[in-house]
């Protein structure tokens, strides 16, 4: 038996660990037009890139409420948007899809990723849409979680759920001559002022106090300002989705009034996984281990 020089054999030894070590990172990377961009690393396995929603939050809410379990299974690559959070705004305003899909691409080249899975929760879900449709060879899978693909349908359901909410007709908010986004923007108020918005999300009340204890008000919120002067945000994203053919798994809360419990029936990916959970908005913060093991079981169908 050939003996192993014992140089080599501690070399090994050393190289095992820091092999399977995990990634943690943070720092901020300059896009092309001179965005910083914050950015987070953490976790082992495939690369996946988590959208965040809002329009305009960050991914703190995410990975400090729960969703960190995924780490365990990926390398999970947090980025607020531009105008979002800790990232610095654009000069001349650019919000565009466009724009925002190709800050993406760029960050990827820089990790040096071939491809990476996609993880959009709520709004991030248009622009996990966009990004899979027009950069089909750099997504390797989407993992939606309880997201929009509509912002017209999402709107009228969460007016609907509102009003039911509140015991009231839902004629007392469409008013003729109120737009959609001012009625919906009223309602919300409303909801705040009444201290039930926590309904349109959780059943448990606590949890959303500890969602709204992550959110940081005074970080940038240029994003979520502008994004309404960009239409191309609102169209049917649903219509884009038929299109996508890489895997796909989709996440949907019984309870989530804010997108609608209904909402991913009108998604239309033609190799998709659908699971509807027994939760609100935030099922990696409500049953954590249970979004965890689907999110298992769908990557190991990708080996």
């Amino acid at each position: 038996m050939k003996k192993i020089p014992f140089t080599l054999l501690l070399l090994t030894l050393l190289l095992v660990p820091l092999a399977s070590k995990a990634v943690h990172k943070n720092f901020y990377f300059t896009t092309s037009d001179g965005v910083q961009l914050y950015v987070r690393v953490a976790g082992e396995g495939k690369p996946c890139l988590f959208i965040h929603g809002g329009p305009g939050s960050w991914t703190k809410y995410f990975y400090a409420l729960g969703g960190d379990v995924v780490e365990q299974d990926m390398t999970m690559v947090y980025v607020d948007q531009r105008g979002c959070g800790r990232s610095s705004s654009p000069r001349n305003n650019d919000y565009s899809l466009a724009r925002v899909v190709q800050d993406f691409e760029e960050l990827r080249a820089h990790l040096g990723y071939d491809k990476w899975l996609l993880m959009p929760h709520s709004f991030g879900g248009t622009i996990a849409t966009e990004y899979a449709y027009t950069k089909p060879e750099r997504v390797s899978a989407t993992i939606y979680i309880n997201s929009t693909l509509n912002l017209e349908e999402a709107k009228h359901n969460s007016i609907n759920n509102a009003a039911r909410i509140m015991g009231v007709p839902v004629s007392d908010i469409l008013k003729p001559g109120v737009s959609l986004t001012d009625a919906f923007n009223g309602v919300m108020y409303s909801l705040n002022q009444k201290d039930l918005m926590y309904k349109m999300m959780y059943r448990d009340k606590a949890m959303f106090q500890a969602m709204a204890a992550v959110m940081d008000t005074t970080l940038n919120w240029h994003f979520g300002s502008n994004v309404w002067n960009y239409k191309e945000y609102e169209q049917d994203f649903t219509l884009k989705s038929a299109a996508i053919k890489m895997p796909v798994l989709v996440f949907s809360g019984k309870y989530d009034y804010s997108v609608g419990p209904e909402h991913y029936k009108t998604f239309r990916f033609p190799n998709a996984t659908y699971h509807q959970l027994e939760t609100g908005h935030c099922p990696y913060q409500e049953q954590p281990e249970q979004f965890r093991q689907h999110i298992r079981s769908f990557l190991a169908k990708l080996e």
